[in-house]
């Protein structure tokens, strides 16, 4: 008897679990949808699913192909069910035969470029001008000390002197410090990049320092004294399609900044966490961000909010334990990481309830 109890809720257990996982369309979801000129993949998720990590499954790709989703403005998005009750999206041919086209293996021409995950114009610059460089790093790239004239401000085609190691073969950004990040103890600096360089001439100032001529060959905005030349970024052509992915395993962060002088955030703001590729971060990850709901205490029997208490109301909570509520965290949107670095990471908010503020959390997104 005990026996048969036991494989009864087992059976229950494995069923409720396989029920949980089962993906859930959105009651509102279209049964059609015509793809638009400057839709974005999550837009497009959010329309059928509230976990827009599960695009693929919706796709009825096999999620652990890293390989973009292709779809392109004029496309019908058809959504079905396959024998065994699972909901998928096709593509329409014209109100002919529903066919479903592997994206990998599109052949039709077409007029547009293919949706991206996020919005190009707000991770644009991010991805081809921005880039950060932990301390270290920052302390090692060459500088520029001055021009052949004394002229503050340099622009395309100037020559200038620069201090540090360099490759005479190798291209350069020349970048502007934007802001500064702590993170346990160590400073990132947010680099801008103002213009391309090239090496005219390796040498060695009197005492034998690297000293360097070196041409401006474009520039964004002027260029001074003290900005930083790094080698021009391997990824500085990232592609803004990617798979949108739950993380593999738990992560845990914090909202550090933002590239704008804010101090609350929104929808379709760029934020920088403290948690990258050491924590498990990759590009497309979808997060959820979670805020601490205020602190009561009990004043003269009264709850208050702790800013409201009286200094001594929070004296006496903090030695007799007395707080009545400790602020819960609550989901409050969601963000896409779209550029990965070692410990440092820029996401785009995609949902948000309420204002996002620095020391906000982020971690696993709630289905």
């Amino acid at each position: 008897m005990i026996k048969l109890l036991q494989i009864i809720a087992l059976t229950f257990c494995v069923l409720g679990a396989a029920l949980a996982d089962r993906l859930t369309i959105k009651d509102d979801a279209p049964s059609q949808y015509i793809v638009k000129k400057g839709d974005t993949l999550w837009d497009i998720s959010a329309l059928y699913l509230n976990s827009p990590w599960r695009w693929p499954e919706l796709w009825g790709q096999n999620p652990q192909i890293d390989n973009p989703h292709l779809i392109y403005p004029g496309d019908i998005l058809r959504l079905v069910y396959d024998a065994d009750g699972n909901p998928r999206l096709f593509i329409a041919n014209s109100g002919k035969d529903i066919i479903k086209v592997s994206p990998s293996k599109r052949t039709t021409i077409k007029r547009y470029q293919p949706v991206a995950t996020l919005p190009l114009s707000v991770i644009t610059p991010y991805l081809s001008y921005e880039r950060i460089l932990v301390g270290e790093e920052f302390d090692r790239a060459p500088m520029l000390i001055g021009g052949d004239t004394n002229s503050k401000r340099k622009v395309s085609g100037d020559l200038v002197y620069v201090q540090g190691t360099m490759d005479k073969d190798q291209m350069y950004g020349v970048y502007s410090i934007k802001r500064q990040y702590e993170v346990d103890e160590q400073a990132y600096y947010e680099l801008n990049l103002a213009g391309t360089a090239r090496v005219v001439n390796l040498a060695k100032d009197e005492d034998n320092k690297p000293l360097h001529s070196v041409k401006i060959l474009t520039s964004r905005f002027d260029i001074a004294q003290g900005f930083r030349l790094v080698p021009l970024l391997t990824d500085k052509s990232l592609p803004a399609n990617y798979t949108l992915t739950q993380p593999r395993e738990g992560i845990q962060a914090n909202v550090i900044g933002s590239s704008l002088d804010i101090s609350e955030f929104g929808k379709l703001d760029v934020i920088v966490l403290d948690a990258g590729k050491s924590q498990g971060l990759e590009t497309g990850n979808v997060l959820s961000i979670y805020a601490k709901s205020p602190t009561v205490m009990l004043q003269k029997g009264t709850p208050v909010y702790e800013e409201d208490a009286s200094q001594f109301t929070k004296i006496i909570n903090f030695f007799k334990s007395a707080v009545t509520f400790e602020g819960q965290q609550e989901d409050v949107g969601k963000v896409v990481v779209f550029k990965v670095y070692d410990d440092v990471s820029y996401a785009l908010i995609t949902e948000a309830k309420r204002a996002v503020r620095k020391h906000d959390s982020v971690g696993m997104p709630r289905t």
